[in-house]
């Protein structure tokens, strides 16, 4: 695992978000290590037309994962992921409903998010990671299998973050990240979590 800037989910993030609330100022907890580029890095496309002909509807995903809470993040350099120190276990599930893969590039920070399916929600949260929060989301980026991005408004300009990657969609697995943030760089430090997930496909509702 590496904490690499966060510049590519600035499509996240109204324009008008900033880091005045913010108690760290900090990169983004990057998931285990893997061939791909560090998701800072990793361009927001669209799928290819080959995949998109492959599969042109997503199914039903939930995701039913075990968060631990980062507790030695260091801003200052790269990590590895054997240096990463988790606190906790903490059972998560969330939904992420079917429908048309996306085709096209996601808007830009400046412009009005794509309408979110109502059925998105988290499903358990018996800890209470997030306690409080609208149980609803505000953005969604579904780049199935690539990645998810999606955030809540917690209160302005602070948001609950999610990111879903790496996914193998074949192995049914994934890793989720989750973190409190004023803007696309500024994360809370003490509200860092991540940890493995298992990933259940079902056909999505009809109509």
């Amino acid at each position: 695992m590496r904490i690499a800037r966060a510049a590519a989910l600035l499509a996240l993030f109204p324009a008008a978000c900033s880091a005045q609330s913010s108690p760290t100022s900090a990169p983004t907890p990057r998931p285990a290590a893997s061939p791909e580029m560090p998701v800072a890095e990793q361009p927001v496309a669209a799928p290819t037309a080959a995949a998109t002909a492959q599969s042109a509807m997503l199914p039903d995903r939930t995701l039913s994962c075990t968060l631990g809470r980062i507790t030695n993040p260091d801003p200052s350099r790269e990590q590895t992921d054997a240096e990463i120190v988790y606190e906790g276990k903490h059972a998560f599930s969330l939904l992420l409903p079917g429908g048309p893969a996306r085709t096209t590039p996601p808007p830009d920070a400046t412009d009005d998010p794509d309408p979110v399916n109502p059925r998105t929600r988290i499903l358990a949260d018996p800890d209470g990671l997030t306690r409080g929060f609208p149980n609803r989301f505000d953005r969604v980026i579904d780049l199935w299998p690539q990645r998810v991005e999606m955030t809540t408004t917690i209160d302005q300009p602070r948001v609950n973050l999610i990111i879903v990657n790496p996914i193998d969609a074949a192995a049914g697995t994934a890793m989720l990240f989750m973190t409190q943030a004023t803007d696309a760089a500024t994360f809370d430090m003490q509200h860092l979590y991540r940890g493995p997930c298992t990933v259940k496909t079902a056909a999505a509702p009809r109509g």
